[in-house]
């Protein structure tokens, strides 16, 4: 039914514990109000309706304003330096081959643009690193190794 999906999403946005004021409905769905109160999923209550067991299955005001105020702790806690002690399982820097290729290469602040540094260095250092990583990825497939060995293609000389 319309009308009571209508009524839990009403509820839960207006956080009102399943209480429904009347007329708070929309119009088009008025028939329905005689049928979920017939079947009980509506209960008769002053000024409205109450749904039935909307607590038992839905979050109640003071439940999400406890949710809401423990996630504002939690996060003033994170914005001002405290952790709570549980990481991501990364314990040290993760880098690529291509950075490691050569000690020389400029080391940018974040390792997704130390690739792009390489290559963008020249082509001699470009194709030192592609061989130095595929010689140091034995897992990929030899086309692949064959490829990274070769120079980058050059978009100027082919455009």
């Amino acid at each position: 039914m319309a009308l009571h999906a209508w009524s839990i999403s009403y509820c839960d946005y207006t956080r009102s514990d399943g209480f429904i004021p009347l007329g708070a409905w929309p119009t088009k769905l008025q028939r329905g109000v005689k049928e979920l109160n017939a079947g009980r999923l509506w209960e008769g209550a002053e000024g409205g309706y109450q749904l039935h067991d909307y607590t038992d299955y839905n979050r109640s005001r003071a439940q999400i304003e406890a949710e809401q105020a423990s996630t504002t702790r939690r996060v003033g806690r994170h914005r001002n330096g405290v952790r709570n002690g549980v990481g991501n399982g990364v314990t040290a820097p993760v880098s690529n081959a291509v950075t490691l290729a050569r000690a020389d290469v400029p080391r940018s602040r974040s390792t997704k643009y130390d690739a792009a540094v390489a290559v963008n260095s020249g082509p001699s250092l470009a194709r030192e690193a592609a061989a130095a990583a595929a010689a140091s990825l034995e897992n990929l497939p030899d086309e692949v190794r064959d490829r990274l060995s070769r120079p980058p293609i050059d978009a100027r000389a082919h455009g």
